[in-house]
């Protein structure tokens, strides 16, 4: 377990200032803090967490979240920064998905615990009616070519079609998971991306499959965050220069701080607002921004008069919400979740419950009796970037290229990391970015890496992908 440093802490000269505190800024300042690095986090909100927190319902002073998060076995460095943060204890791991078929069924996906990947999903698989025998050898045959062959960069409709994955086994299976994982339609995303989702979450290892729920609103995750100089409530006003060299921030408040670097862990749509243009033209980072492309995402927090939802989640294979959560114990306030909710970003918040509320009560037979009393409608219209097929060359690095501004780095999901716009995405940018701080301000140091190691292939995949 990690601890907060203590008061004695060795702190390196100079300071680092971390402008955003949601998950990408979060890791960063934790990460150089930990080296003993004087590290000050700004942020706009008087919350944590950013598009991954809470926020108080004004009409009834409940926390709630922003959207329903989740996390998977495979999200290693997503899982360090929890235990960095000593929040690990209020996620709860499960084994199994479970999924509602359009007759009302569910059909679970469990992992037996015990045996190595994908061994450990056999059983579960061969017993999964919502798919047809043929559909699941078809998959079977996907999942070998997962591991086998590389990941292409095309449309995943095209790697679909090229191993014989039928339109309805795409609507059944594909379509739950890969357009909740990458927050996008899965024919037009990038096949290198939505592969990945499977390879890593359950073909390699088996730990890759334990589906993680927090047990709180996602801004406690954040409450006992390991920074001296955390100040919220803070707005950025402007970026001070001397030369290609950040010297300092003001504040929209009047404050000024002086740094030696600045990680910039917010949006890239409000980046041009605080580079001076010349600097930006100069720096490639800032290039290609404008062709990154935005997929929103809908939270819909609906409590009904009785319970609706015995299990903790469910995959819903027939829209519009996607998936639902349980919220209370009881199950009587759940959450919806529709991903790459483009369609929904003109429907009034009354239409939108009314579809809502028939969906619950349609696809839950027992509940067909359940009233909705109140919903609160979230949309995040610019949540994350779409992964369509090329976006990595558009995706800017962590630390500046030569000639670029030489103490400013770049933090976010949207950055090169080998990811999509998940979580885990976020955490792996602001390691890599305190990774380019440590290296720029001591070049000396014998730092590698704040980067977790994925998980290792277990024998079996190990046997398929010929390792």
């Amino acid at each position: 377990m990690y601890s907060p440093l203590s008061p004695q802490s060795s702190v390196l000269s100079p300071k680092v200032l971390v402008v955003g505190g949601g998950l990408a800024g979060m890791a960063a300042a934790v990460a150089l803090e930990s080296a003993g690095i004087s590290v000050t986090l700004i942020e706009a909100r008087r919350t944590l967490g950013g598009r991954a927190g809470s926020f108080q319902d004004p009409q009834t002073g409940e926390i709630l979240d922003n959207c329903q998060h989740v996390l998977l076995g495979c999200c290693t460095n997503l899982i360090d920064f929890y235990k960095r943060i000593d929040a690990l204890s209020l996620i709860r791991f499960e084994r199994t998905i479970h999924f509602l078929g359009p007759d009302g069924c569910r059909w679970d996906l469990t992992g037996t615990p015990g045996l190595p990947a994908p061994l450990h999903l056999g059983l579960a698989f061969a017993r999964f009616g919502l798919l047809t025998l043929r559909q699941r050898r078809q998959v079977a045959e996907a999942m070998i070519a997962i591991l086998s062959q590389p990941h292409p960069d095309i449309p995943l409709s095209q790697w679909l079609a090229e191993h014989g994955q039928d339109d309805e086994l795409i609507r059944r299976l594909y379509d739950p998971i890969v357009i909740s994982g990458l927050n996008e339609q899965t024919r037009i995303s990038s096949a290198a991306y939505a592969l990945k989702i499977f390879h890593d979450s359950l073909l390699i290892n088996s730990r890759g499959f334990l589906f993680g729920l927090p047990t709180c609103p996602l801004g406690k995750l954040y409450g006992r965050l390991p920074l001296r100089d955390l100040r919220l409530g803070v707005r950025l006003g402007e970026l001070i220069f001397e030369g290609r060299r950040f010297t300092a921030a003001k504040t929209q408040d009047g404050q000024t701080i002086p740094a030696g670097a600045v990680i910039l862990a917010t949006n890239y749509h409000s980046l041009a607002g605080w580079i001076p243009p010349d600097l930006a033209a100069a720096d490639s980072r800032f290039s290609q921004l404008d062709r990154l492309e935005n997929s929103p995402i809908l939270g819909a927090h609906l409590w009904f008069d009785r319970p609706v939802l015995t299990t903790s989640h469910l995959a819903l294979v027939d829209g519009p919400l996607q998936w639902l959560f349980r919220k209370d114990q009881q199950g009587a306030q759940v959450h919806g979740v529709i991903s790459a909710a483009r369609q929904w970003l003109s429907v009034p918040r009354e239409e939108a419950l009314k579809q809502f509320e028939a969906q619950v009560r349609s696809a839950l037979p027992d509940v067909r009796g359940a009233t909705l009393k109140r919903g609160v409608v979230v949309i995040e219209k610019r949540a994350t970037f779409s992964p369509l097929p090329g976006v990595d060359a558009f995706r800017p690095s962590q630390a500046p290229p030569f000639g670029g501004i030489g103490n400013l780095f770049l933090a976010g999901d949207y950055t090169r990391t080998g990811w999509p716009a998940t979580m885990e995405g976020a955490v792996r940018s602001g390691y890599l970015a305190a990774d380019a701080v440590l290296r720029r301000l001591d070049s000396g140091c014998e730092h590698r890496t704040f980067l977790v190691d994925d998980l290792q292939a277990q024998w079996p995949a190990r046997l398929l992908t010929g390792v």
